[in-house]
């Protein structure tokens, strides 16, 4: 119990990140709410600029101003955006994680975000929108285990491999998993009510699963962890858009990878 309570050590949140999430968790924030916000950090209005001028989203006119870039790339887009940019460089790199273990993470969460957002397209369960920015959050307790354990990334692609049980894996190791975890640091950082859930019961049955996001999310973990797992009609949607999948996923660490 001594490793879980050292573990169980959350860190703050900066200011940056706790504004985004309170706009995430305000389902009236407006345009403008969110520009303001991202105003106030350079770095990720630099970003945004640079993201709308890129090939993919610039149209021939030189975008200078963050109201322009967001106008020029949409609002459910910038949000999409502004949570990846967040994730990746004021939450994983601000606590300062190795960049095998930061790599490792992201790409998983982002292989999930993605593989989300094409499910709930393709089956019209929830807005794939909304999916992609929530589950690109699903595994934030995984962030703490990272933190706290630099031989945790092997332990993990082991018990992976071997087929055991995440969470009891965990559990066994240092007396909490990375659900209960994420759980508290839900809890700390005021996230949005749907993402807690994902936070803290993306390993559950998927058969329990009322929530048609929370559904989707654990049937999609489990497939990236393990693609040839039975998930009925959803696991062959998966199979059948691996390969676009992934390109899209390469085209959004292409697109951050250029700011």
């Amino acid at each position: 119990m001594d490793k879980a309570r050292t573990v169980k050590v959350l860190p703050a949140a900066t200011t940056i990140v706790d504004k985004i999430f309170r706009l995430l968790n305000d389902q009236d924030s407006s345009f403008n709410q969110l520009m303001e916000v991202v105003g106030y950090d350079q770095a990720i209005t630099s970003k945004i600029i640079s993201i709308a001028n890129s090939a993919f989203y610039g149209r021939g006119v030189q975008i200078m101003t963050l109201k322009r870039a967001m106008i020029s790339i949409g609002f459910d887009e910038i949000r999409s955006i502004v949570t990846c940019l967040i994730l990746r460089d004021n939450i994983l790199r601000h606590l300062k994680l190795n960049p095998g273990d930061l790599k490792a993470l992201w790409m998983h969460v982002l292989s999930v975000a993605c593989s989300a957002e094409m499910l709930a397209a393709k089956t019209g369960a929830d807005d794939p929108e909304k999916v992609f920015t929530a589950s690109l959050l699903h595994d934030l307790g995984k962030v703490i285990l990272y933190m706290h354990d630099s031989a945790y990334r092997q332990a993990l692609d082991e018990a992976l491999h071997d087929g055991k049980d995440v969470c009891a894996f965990e559990r066994g190791l240092y007396g909490v998993d990375h659900e209960e975890l994420g759980a508290s640091l839900a809890l700390k950082w005021r996230l949005p009510e749907e993402i807690a859930a994902l936070t803290s019961h993306h390993h559950g049955p998927v058969g329990e699963a009322v929530d048609p996001m929370l559904r989707i999310v654990r049937i999609v973990d489990r497939f990236c962890m393990n693609p040839t797992i039975d998930l009925g009609i959803e696991g062959m949607i998966l199979s059948r858009q691996r390969a676009d999948v992934e390109k899209y996923v390469d085209q959004i660490t292409e697109l951050l990878e250029s700011v």
